[in-house]
């Protein structure tokens, strides 16, 4: 099963599984038969061929081991967090999701319309700190290196050279002289481009989204480049000897460069990166979280999960140390 297909799968399970359906609830109803909500999560759990990644494997995972294996490493993360010194405080929770709320304001709403709780959100976002302050341990990141890297790093925060174009598209010598005059008589472009393009675009003139220069290929940033704003390029050869394509372009704007200002959430957003990449280097949680599996006591007691996930966590601790504290699946 290919990787994508997982992760598609895993978002739709984790969609239906916070939905709480009753055991007695009808889920749903084939020709008469229902479908009540005990068999639909006794199915879902027990579910064959779903894939997770294991270190450098794909094993073939039942959802519910799956779910299983990603609240034990969660409680082993919270541990280990705790033994490091480093589990956040309700205070830290609280100012955290301050932070997210501001950057999305429907946040909470969102979480709780799947069928979630407020307190749950709060335990995921605790997590997740645990995780940036377990691999940020001992490290310090003042604001002389923010400015260092910021400095001796503009291409990182400045905009790239954008264009905003229109474009015609032909597949032949023809269809491009059929433009050229239609443009050298005085048409509008966008006129022509309705008339004549064979682009997806043709419909609205060959208006285009913004394009930064750094994506575009060879030929068409030689071509852009040489264009003054205003004007049209140089046919502009794409496609193939069996497909062959031509474009041309009108420039309607040019944006230049400008690098980000620094501000307050800049800042903190610079720590933030420094602090992980400099963790990264100095603390392997990788390596850590196989230390906390090796001596954690874990029993699990339901016997079609136990000794699946105790060959899920043999075949995990046999991969080198990654840096990460995700689930032994991630």
């Amino acid at each position: 099963m290919k990787m994508t297909t997982i992760a598609a799968l895993s978002g739709l399970l984790a969609t239906m599984a916070a939905a709480q359906v009753d055991p007695n609830r009808v889920v749903a109803i084939v020709n008469g038969q229902e479908i009540k909500g005990a068999e639909y999560y006794h199915r879902m759990e027990h579910l064959e061929g779903i894939g997770k990644r294991t270190g450098n494997t794909v094993a073939e995972l039942p959802p519910g081991l799956w779910a299983l294996d990603q609240i034990i490493t969660e409680r082993l993360v919270l541990q280990l967090a705790k033994e490091k010194n480093a589990y956040p405080t309700d205070i830290e929770v609280t100012e955290e999701m301050a932070v997210r709320t501001k950057l999305n304001p429907q946040m909470t709403e969102i979480w709780e319309s799947a069928g979630r709780t407020k307190e749950e959100l709060r335990e995921r976002i605790r997590f997740e700190l645990a995780q940036f302050k377990i691999q940020t341990a001992g490290i310090t990141v003042t604001d002389q290196d923010i400015d260092k890297f910021y400095n001796e790093n503009p291409g990182e925060f400045t905009s790239p050279k954008t264009y905003k174009m229109r474009v015609i598209s032909v597949s032949d010598k023809a269809g491009q002289d059929a433009v050229d005059a239609d443009i050298k008589a005085g048409k509008a472009f966008a006129e022509v481009a309705k008339a004549r393009s064979t682009d997806v675009t043709k419909s609205i003139g060959g208006e285009l989204e913004p394009i930064p220069v750094d994506f575009m290929n060879n030929a068409t940033k030689k071509a852009v480049e040489a264009a003054k704003l205003k004007t049209t390029t140089a046919w502009v050869s794409t496609g193939s000897d069996d497909n062959p394509v031509f474009v041309k372009f009108y420039i309607e704007e040019i944006m230049m460069p400008v690098k980000q200002p620094m501000s307050p959430e800049l800042r903190k957003a610079i720590r933030k990166r420094r602090l992980q990449d400099l963790g990264a280097v100095k603390n392997n949680i990788g390596r850590e979280m196989n230390e906390m599996r090796k001596k954690a006591k874990i029993d699990v007691k339901d016997p079609s999960f136990a000794e699946a996930y105790k060959q899920l966590i043999e075949a995990y601790l046999s991969q080198p140390s990654s840096g990460t504290a995700s689930s032994s699946g991630n």
